[in-house]
């Protein structure tokens, strides 16, 4: 028998969360009504085959761009959280804080900071403010590290208290 050739891949972590930050349902009725009415306004106007041009092309649009506001993932895993395609160490994480749907919006209006990372989805009432650790002060002489220049991260999340508990069990020290 022939030894294989396939090489074992290392296992990685489970993830300790994950939220897809999905559209409502019913906004996919909606995607279907504007595209329905809009099709609807060429077929009054052409004649022929021509349409049904807009059906074809509208419909399946629209429900794919209503797919697409739903591709936001934030994912708590191997010692890291991202939020879309950005992601920070845990352990740069100093603290986590528990926002209500108010306090979201205020934090990303104008009582937020301008560079702060929002991953935000406007469906989404609560959501979690993660106060980063401002970075250490560089050697003189050197140039400064700028890891994280954001001073916190806003994300939207439909349980928050599920996300801050696995934000918990990450900075734990691990038993044995």
């Amino acid at each position: 028998m022939a030894p294989s050739t396939s090489q074992a891949r290392p296992a990685e972590p489970a993830p300790g969360y994950v939220e897809q930050l999905r559209t409502p349902w019913w906004w996919y009725l909606g995607a279907v009504g504007v595209a329905l009415l809009l099709s609807l306004e060429f077929a009054v106007a052409v004649p022929g085959w021509l349409a049904w041009a807009p059906f074809v092309v509208l419909l399946p649009g629209g429900l794919l761009f209503v797919r697409r506001l739903s591709a936001g993932r934030i994912v708590v895993a191997a010692g890291t959280v991202r939020a879309g395609a950005r992601s920070v160490a845990v352990a740069d994480i100093e603290q986590a804080i528990d926002l209500t749907p108010l306090e979201l919006r205020r934090l990303v209006g104008r009582h937020g900071d301008p560079l702060a990372y929002t991953y935000i989805r406007s469906w989404i009432g609560p959501g979690v403010q993660l106060v980063l650790r401002p970075p250490a002060a560089p050697p003189p002489g050197s140039e400064s590290d700028e890891r994280y220049p954001e001073p916190y991260w806003v994300l939207s999340t439909r349980h928050p208290d599920r996300l801050l508990a696995a934000l918990a069990a990450a900075t734990a020290p691990s038993a044995g």
